[in-house]
């Protein structure tokens, strides 16, 4: 029968759950501890310049009071270096001049420091902070006037500072008070941005006389005076962009000279490219005022005059967001042994890379991932997570806790009492819930249930109860009732980690009363007892508890209490005694049972103290006496909470009843809280009191005379130690008398020209100046005892330039003029001053003189007179000054008014198809007014003109009505950033595609004009094709490879010459979803109408398009097509293999399915195949297969406790991939099987030895043996012996027990069971033996086989016992072995070294006495290492090669191989050998050299095997067979780099070397494209050499080429060999040997060429069709080609290489490399298309030909013909 009551209110009780956890956290958060918080953070970023300090503030708060420590990346806690860096108790780091932290030896270097608070409700870590070192440069900054200042106008300025300030704030003064923050609101005159500008409106005449600094890094910058003379403006000055934070106030300057009265407008240019108005912001005097931007700001604005024809000038706007960091979930609350994980988003930066890093309550976690996985949550768990992230220029930190929400288990279904019979069967059930998932565990009269399989059975299970929740733990209990005594109270006990709860009820069993045992119960005095009466039996009248004096103990039962409850509150000493338990049944019969209850009193002590005037030197003692206490006691002293050091001489003497503390020779080490510790076994108590030794205050460190340079951080250490603390108190002198006190104040927003007293004492001075020069005095004060300390603060002032007169950098005067330069100089003699004009030393060469007038107190002027200034007096002068402490310099700028010169360096710097941009540089030193642009289109055909030749003398004339003029005032001008700050330009406009002009330059002033310049012509672009590849197909050839043909697009439609085709693919879903913006692309040339796309994924859709392109662009795409690749077997392995133990004869094994680039189709089905590692050599080894489908499988019938390898292979339709990596599993331990062998011999009249073999299934590792031992002759239960496993090296042994004390002439049996962590095994068989005086010779050991490896050793052990002692002797094969090498006796063993195959015998041990005799056999093998296996090449590939690894057959005397492996390595050059395990059968070789050779041998674990020379697929590219690859005209020649093929190996690097003509040259050209020779003499030849390298190697070929002649010319002959190579120089020798052969053959082509009348000459002969391209020697030796230039870089479009000599006309040549690529822009014209190269027979002829004199490979087009000759 059972009994299950109903479910109770589980929704009630999640309700109170999540309630309960809710209190939990705000009694934690209400309890007084709180987290450390940081209300000041240090800065992302501080400098440290050479000389000045640095500092750093750090405040945190919480509860209790937090440490707040300066650490390192690494947890590395900052100290205090006096003097040089100091770390103070309220947070702030302070750190003096960098440089003297270097020459101190302190560092100085830059580092990463993060602020660290810490209290016991946990630790937090600030942001980190670079405390990056930089030079003192970094202070000079000075303030710029971008625009002309005007009373009742506006004036933009720029505080230009260090590029490594980045986005700091900077502050302005105006007269050197500082222009407040009520003075910077977007409502009033003065408005500060981002970037350090300043806009000031509605001037007044005091704003205008006003001085003007910026301060950054507290350093303010030189004042600067306003400039009003907008004539003189005249200063190349740019903003281009301005960078801004989010939140920041932008101001965007309109700088355009000479603004008119047109009103500014800004636009902004939207997403899309069209130009809007800039809508928000507020337009103050032109500039743009934007309050507060936001990254929506972030785009390129521009400003004009409101006119069409006014010129814009464009600013970007760059805004960053701050870097933030966000963590979740916060918190994060899981169960215990739940798993989760924490997400950190990162919004915001500069942009570049940003690091992250997690810590755990200030510890790192090395885990540089977004997602931090969590769990197994365990209680160390807890507490809060970070996660920081830096980048160089910004840093953040946010957290997130982890809390443990375990839910307290709850019984939701229990049973109740009930009444039974013996023999029949009863179920109880318990279901429980609870996070983590509950324990039931049965208990019967509150102690385990007795281990009895007969009676109970335990079913527990996961399940779902009927409206309960998911995952509640079902126990049953099934009790066979055999008899009564199986009756009395049981439970179940729902436990985890967050609590428990039980349920109780009585099972009553018809039958008499019994009692169970109950031990004796100890308890402590004031406790409570309540205990149960184990009774059974039914039914039952009464339970009673009585004393031992017979009375009964009333104990009042409460409403639905059981009986049998003996209840004793708060009890004493008087309790303790026997108690009896009787229980009576209805019929009368009664049963009784006594326990014994036993009360103990913890210790408890006496108060002490110690004496509170104690000094140093003295003594005193304390006294920890025991009030009352069980004995023995122990008594310890602790300091501090920690054990006494040694070092402190401390005595301590312990009595039974007290302890006494004795200390002697008192110093301030010995303060401190002592505690007395009492302890027994029932409890522990303690007491402390405080020491306090009163200590004269005493130096730890002080400051020395110290000298410094003026404008230096000085940091001066003052501290004291003693007791109490000292007080640190500072006075100043300047001549050592008259001191005063210092009250600085200690906070770190004071002026920087004051100082300030640090926390610790230390006067810092963060500028030190002249002022702070003088006597100091230290003063550490304890209550009536102080201490003095002076010393001198020398401070040396650097020099200081300021210029004369007021007036700013730029000085103006008109040419012929005096000309003043004033500067004056304060600081320590001796000053040293000199000047230079534009970085050289100043040379006036008698225009002028420098004079130099002293001032007094240290002053001086110096000053420069020019009398008659001309154009080589302007320029830059800077006044230089110098002596032992530093330096200083001050910049002039003088301009001199003249006729402006005329325009230099003019060139086109951009051209589109329809306008084009003209840059030129400035004229220096004259004011420039205004440009004359003139321009036309060229009406004569020049495309084969030189380009630097002259002009027709048409162009002459520029009063054509074809010439058009632009004026260009200085607002006009285009300044582009990339042409640098002294060029200017102008965009030209209106112009026609692919039409040549031409254009001059002059500069105006109110001088006059300045020359024109020379002409200057140039071609605008093409433009990008507008039509399609026609005819477009795609066929799939193989597995990875697709087809694609097309035919060119209509011929009007290429706007210009096709250069070639772009195929672009990419995968495509079946639904035509296609992601063409993340496919590849591939190039075809012009001529191509097919193409083959190869390493595409195997059975995969793919689209395909086409376009063409020109050196315009490239055109519209083709409608895609798509096509499916076919497939082909998998080429990876299934990933993630993981197994586990589902038990001890089964495995659970998952995987996930190969890459999806890997599967080469649809997976079919997977082969698992698993593997025992045994390491028996006598057994081979059995692979076992499974065939599964899906990705995960249970293999099943394994052995317990054995591991196993397990790997995976996947299958498709096209065939079998490869294995996966294997992966090692063990399954689960079970009891071990009986032991293999037992044996009882007797060594004496009172002892036997026992021994035994372990278990022949071990099932897992055994932790010992239970050896039962049984005296016959008595009635005693058999003795249990508990031994340990017997173990050596190679595992579990045979086991030896001594058996001693015995009786004498007794009989003892044994037996043994083996044990592991899962339980016993069964018995051994049971072994008898007697004891006796006279015991025949038997032996413990026991025989079998033994396996050795040739060359090692091998023991056999033989212990024997009897009595007398027996004699031993060994037998090999029957016959006596002596023992000589290499047989040697061990102690009780055989010990056999150097083994070799011939030693392979029976060996047996004989033991004898008068008594008797025993033997025992071994059967020795010896076995040498596996054979090696051997190797053979299936297929090789680009880079990869597919082996096959061959098992050798199994030979005699060798172990069978239990695992392979496979080394390899590179043949040359020679690399290291590289090893990876494989399996018999395939075995693929990856990420190979391509067209390499390699070498490869297998192994077994032995010696390695015959090594195998391999070589993967490919080689070096392949040259074009002939010239069709390069076309020429008179003065271009065209190469179409596309025709040569990679050989396989992949990207090739081409060089072209060309002679002819008389000149030579080498570049490096792309390949794929088009690459144009220009420049070049009509009718000549020239010679090209080309050589083309990969990683396979590289081919070299030389072609020659023929310009077309001019009309009525000769082609020149080539004239430029190129260096030869050692194979050429062998022909060369051997062409001499051959001279007369080769005179025959030159005067044949000498007097052919006579023949030719006018025709261009050709090197081929046959037929004069350009063939198979061919090489001859020159005629005549001429200059070798000059070396490569050094550096190697992309060819511009339009750079020239001079060469050759002078033309005739005065001119020179000048040759024009042009890349052709996509989207390449081309100048020049390119030559056009030849025909075919030859047809068939004369290419047959020219093949013959080249048979014969060729001296390296060469290839013949589209026939295949080819030779080897010459090498």
């Amino acid at each position: 029968m059972n009994s299950v009551c109903s479910d109770c209110g589980m929704k009630g009780y999640e309700i109170q759950w999540v309630i309960g956890i809710t209190l939990a956290v705000g009694l934690a958060a209400s309890s007084g501890d709180k987290r450390p918080q940081f209300v000041v953070e240090p800065p992302s970023r501080v400098l440290w310049p050479a000389t000045r300090g640095a500092y750093a503030a750090c405040r945190a708060t919480g509860h209790p009071t937090p440490d707040v420590h300066w650490v390192t990346t690494e947890g590395q806690v900052i100290t205090t270096i006096p003097g040089l860096r100091h770390v103070l108790s309220d947070g702030r780091l302070v750190v003096g001049a960098r440089r003297s932290l270097v020459d101190a030896g302190g560092g100085g270097n830059s580092a990463i420091l993060r602020c660290k608070a810490s209290n016991r409700a946990g630790v937090t870590l600030s942001r980190p902070m670079l405390l990056q070192p930089v030079e003192d440069s970094v202070l000079s900054h000075l303030v710029r006037q971008l625009t002309p200042a005007k009373v009742g106008g506006s004036v933009v300025l720029r505080c230009e500072v260090s590029p490594q300030f980045g986005l700091a704030d900077i502050a302005w003064l105006q007269d050197g008070l500082p222009l407040s923050s009520g003075y910077m609101g977007a409502e009033t005159r003065w408005v500060s941005g981002a970037g350090g500008l300043l806009l000031g409106s509605d001037l007044t005449q005091a704003d205008i006389q006003a001085e003007y600094s910026c301060l950054a890094l507290d350093t303010p910058s030189p004042p600067l005076k306003l400039t009003t003379d907008d004539s003189s403006w005249l200063e190349n000055i740019e903003v281009n962009s301005i960078e801004a934070r989010t939140g920041d106030t932008v101001l965007l300057p309109c700088i355009l000279r000479h603004i008119n009265k047109h009103t500014i407008t800004w636009q902004r240019q939207e997403a899309n490219g069209v130009w809007v108005s800039a809508g928000e912001g507020v337009v103050r005097g032109g500039t743009l005022v934007l309050p507060s931007v936001r990254t929506h700001h972030a785009v390129r604005y521009a400003c004009s005059q409101g006119t069409e024809t006014s010129p814009r000038v464009i600013v970007r706007l760059v805004v960053y967001e701050p870097l933030t960091v966000i963590v979740t979930p916060n918190p994060m609350m899981l169960g215990t042994g739940a798993t989760g994980h924490f997400n950190c988003s990162i919004q915001g930066g500069r942009g570049g890379g940003v690091t992250i890093s997690w810590q755990h309550e200030g510890r790192p976690l090395h885990s540089p991932q977004p997602k931090l996985a969590i769990g197994p949550v365990r209680p160390h768990h807890v507490g809060l997570y970070q996660c920081t992230a830096y980048d160089h220029s910004d840093s953040a930190v946010a957290g997130a806790e982890l809390v443990i929400a375990d839910r307290p288990p709850r019984l939701v279904s229990t049973f109740s009492e009930a009444i039974t019979r013996i023999g029949q069967t009863i179920a109880f059930r318990c279901a429980a819930t609870g996070i983590p998932s509950p324990r039931i565990l049965w208990t019967l009269d509150d102690r385990p249930l007795p281990s009895a399989p007969e009676k109970y059975s335990v079913n527990t299970r996961a399940d779902t109860l009927n409206g309960g929740e998911e995952g509640t733990i079902v126990s049953t209990l099934s009790i066979t009732i055999r008899s009564a005594d199986e009756g009395g109270r049981y439970g179940c006990n729902a436990t985890n980690s967050g609590g428990s709860q039980a349920h109780h009820a009585r099972l009553n069993v018809f039958g008499a009363p019994n009692i169970r045992y109950l031990p004796p119960i100890h308890v402590k005095t004031d406790t409570d007892v309540s205990l149960y009466c184990p009774y059974s039996g039914y039914p039952i009248k009464e339970v009673i508890w009585r004393r031992e004096d017979g009375s009964l103990v009333e104990t009042p039962i409460e409403t639905n209490e059981e009986r049998g409850i003996l209840r004793l509150t708060t009890v004493r000493s008087s309790i303790a005694g026997s108690y009896t338990c009787e229980v009576r049944a209805e019929s009368g019969e009664l049963a009784r049972r006594t326990v014994r209850i036993d009360v103990h009193k913890p210790p408890k002590i006496a108060p002490f103290q110690f004496p509170e005037e104690l000094e140093v030197g003295g003594s005193t003692q304390a006294t920890c006496s025991l009030i009352s206490g069980d004995k023995p006691i122990q008594f310890s002293w602790l300091k501090d909470n920690l054990p006494i050091p040694s070092t402190l001489k401390v005595e301590q003497k312990n009595m039974d009843f007290f302890t006494i503390l004795v200390i002697q020779d008192l110093n301030s080490m010995h303060s401190g809280e002592y505690s007395c510790k009492a302890t027994n076994d029932f409890g522990t108590v303690t007491h402390s009191a405080s020491l306090i030794v009163k200590e004269p205050p005493t130096w730890v460190w002080r400051p020395q005379n110290t000298s410094v340079s003026a404008g230096a951080a000085v940091l001066l250490p003052c501290s004291a130690k003693g007791q109490p603390m000292p007080r640190i108190s500072w006075e100043f002198s300047s001549e050592g008398e008259n001191w005063r006190h210092i009250l600085w104040g200690q906070s770190e927003s004071s002026d920087a020209s004051e100082g300030s007293i640090l926390s610790d004492g230390t006067v810092w001075l963060r500028v030190a100046t002249p002022e702070h020069e003088g006597w100091y005095r230290c003063t550490a004060r304890v209550q009536h005892s102080f201490l003095h300390h002076s010393f001198y603060l020398d401070i040396r002032e650097p020099p200081k330039l300021s210029r004369g007169g007021g007036s700013g950098e730029t000085r103006w005067v008109v040419r012929g003029s005096t000309a003043r330069l004033t500067c004056t100089v304060r600081g320590e003699p001796e000053i040293h001053i000199h000047w230079t004009h534009d970085s050289r030393p100043l040379a006036l060469h008698g225009s002028g003189g420098v004079e130099m007038r002293d001032l007094g107190n240290g002053g001086m002027t110096s000053e420069i007179t020019i009398s008659h200034a001309g154009p080589e007096h302007a320029g830059d002068y800077r006044c230089m000054a110098r002596n032992l402490y530093g330096s200083d310099e001050l910049l002039f700028r003088l301009f001199v008014k003249e006729r402006p010169n005329t325009p230099e360096e003019v060139r086109i710097s951009e051209v589109w198809s329809r306008k084009s941009r003209v840059t030129w540089r400035v004229p220096r030193g004259a004011f420039v007014s205004h440009y004359s642009l003139q321009y036309r289109p060229l009406t004569r055909d020049l495309t084969n003109a030189p380009l630097n030749a002259p002009l027709p003398a048409l162009l002459d004339t520029w009063e054509s009505p074809d010439v058009l003029n632009i004026t260009l005032a200085n607002s006009d001008l285009l300044h582009v950033a990339t042409e640098g700050p002294s060029r200017a330009g102008a965009s030209v406009t209106g112009l026609s595609p692919d039409t040549r002009y031409v254009l001059r330059l002059a500069a105006f002033n109110d001088v006059g004009a300045s020359a024109y310049t020379p002409p200057l012509h140039f071609t605008t672009r093409e433009e990008a094709p507008g039509g399609v590849p026609r005819d477009i197909t795609v066929r799939a050839l193989r597995a990875r490879e697709l087809q694609v043909t097309w035919q060119a697009p209509p011929r009007e439609t290429w706007h210009g010459t096709l250069l070639g085709y772009t195929i672009r693919w990419w995968e495509a879903s079946e639904e035509g979803k296609s992601t063409i913006d993340t496919g590849s692309e591939s190039g075809a040339s012009a001529d191509a109408t097919t193409t083959t796309l190869r390493g595409l994924k195997a059975a995969t859709r793919y689209g395909v398009t086409v376009r063409t392109y020109n050196a315009a662009g490239t055109g519209p795409l083709s409608p895609p097509h798509y096509r499916h690749t076919l497939e082909s077997p998998p080429t990876g392995g299934p990933e993630d293999l993981s197994c586990t133990s589902s038990s001890s004869t089964s495995l659970r094994v998952s995987w996930r399915p190969p890459n999806p680039d890997a599967r080469g189709g649809q997976i079919t089905h997977y082969t698992l195949q698993y593997t025992r590692r045994d390491s028996d050599p006598l057994q081979p080894t059995q692979d076992a297969h499974l065939r599964v489908q899906g990705e995960e499988a249970t293999v099943s019938r394994l052995t317990s406790y054995a591991e196993y390898e397990i790997r995976v292979r996947a299958h498709n339709a096209a065939g079998d991939g490869p294995l996966s990596a294997p992966q090692v599993c063990k399954t689960d331990e079970d009891v071990p099987s009986a032991p293999g062998g037992m044996k009882l011999i007797a060594l004496s009249e009172r002892s036997l030895r026992a021994s035994w073999l372990p278990p022949l299934e071990p099932n897992g590792r055994l932790t010992h043996y239970s050896l039962y031992v049984k005296d016959l002759s008595g009635s005693q239960e058999a003795n249990i012996t508990r031994v340990n496993a017997c173990t050596d090296g190679e595992g579990t042994v045979e086991c030896m027990k001594p058996l001693r004390g015995l009786r004498a002439g007794r009989t003892y049996e044994a037996w043994v069971r083996a044990a592991t962590v899962i339980g016993e095994g069964p018995p051994s068989s049971v072994i008898a033996c007697q004891t006796s005086a006279l015991a025949p010779a038997r032996i413990s050991s026991f025989g079998g086989v033994a396996v050795g490896a040739a060359g090692g050793s091998l023991s056999l052990r033989c212990v024997v016992g009897g009595v007398p002692p027996p004699a031993k002797r060994w037998l090999r094969g029957g016959s006596p072995l002596h023992p000589r090498a290499p047989f040697h006796l061990d102690g009780d063993a055989l010990l056999i070294r150097n083994l070799e195959l011939s030693h392979a015998d029976n060996y047996t041990c004989v033991a004898e006495n008068p008594h008797g005799s025993d033997s025992v056999t071994w059967r020795v093998y010896v076995l040498r290492p596996p054979t090696p296996p051997g190797l053979a090449l299936l297929e090789a590939r680009s880079r990869e090669l597919e082996l096959e690894l061959r098992p050798a057959p199994r030979a005699q005397g060798h172990a069978l191989p239990k695992a392979y492996t496979l080394h390899w390595r590179l043949a040359a050059p020679e690399g290291e050998w590289r090893i990876q395990s494989a399996s018999p059968g395939p075995v693929i070789l990856t990420g190979l050299r391509c067209g390499s050779a390699y070498r490869a041998y297998g192994s077994a674990g032995g010696a390695p095997g015959a090594e195998i020379s391999i070589r993967t697929s490919g080689g070096p590219p392949t040259a074009p067979p002939d010239t069709r690859w390069i076309r020429a005209n008179a003065t271009h020649a065209r190469f179409d780099t596309s025709m040569w093929s990679d050989g396989g190996c992949g990207p090739v690097a081409l060089k072209l070397e060309w002679a002819g003509s008389g000149v030579a040259g080498a570049r490096d050209v792309p390949v794929g494209g088009e690459v144009i020779l220009g420049g070049l003499s009509p009718g000549s030849r020239y010679r090209v050499a080309a050589r083309a390298s990969n990683e396979a190697g590289w081919t070299r070929e030389v072609y020659e080429f023929t310009t077309t002649p001019a009309e009525g010319s000769y082609a020149e002959e080539v004239d430029a060999p190129f260096p030869a190579t050692a194979g050429e120089l062998a022909l060369l020798l051997a062409l001499c040997a051959a001279l007369s052969l080769a005179a025959l053959t030159i005067l044949a082509i000498l007097l052919r060429r006579k023949r030719s009348d006018g025709a261009v000459a050709r090197v081929i002969t046959s037929g004069d069709k350009p063939g198979c391209g061919t090489y001859r020697p020159p005629p005549h030796p001429t200059p070798k080609l000059p070396p490569d230039p050094p550096d190697v870089y992309e060819i511009s479009p339009y750079a020239t290489f001079a060469g050759g000599d002078a033309l005739p006309g005065g001119g020179s040549r000048a040759y024009t490399l042009q890349l052709r690529a996509l989207a390449r822009h081309e100048d020049d014209a390119a030559p056009p298309a030849h025909p075919a190269c030859c047809d068939e027979e004369t290419c047959v002829d020219a093949c013959e030909a080249q048979r014969r004199r060729r001296r390296r490979r060469h290839y013949c087009p589209d026939h295949g013909c080819s030779q080897d000759s010459g090498s």
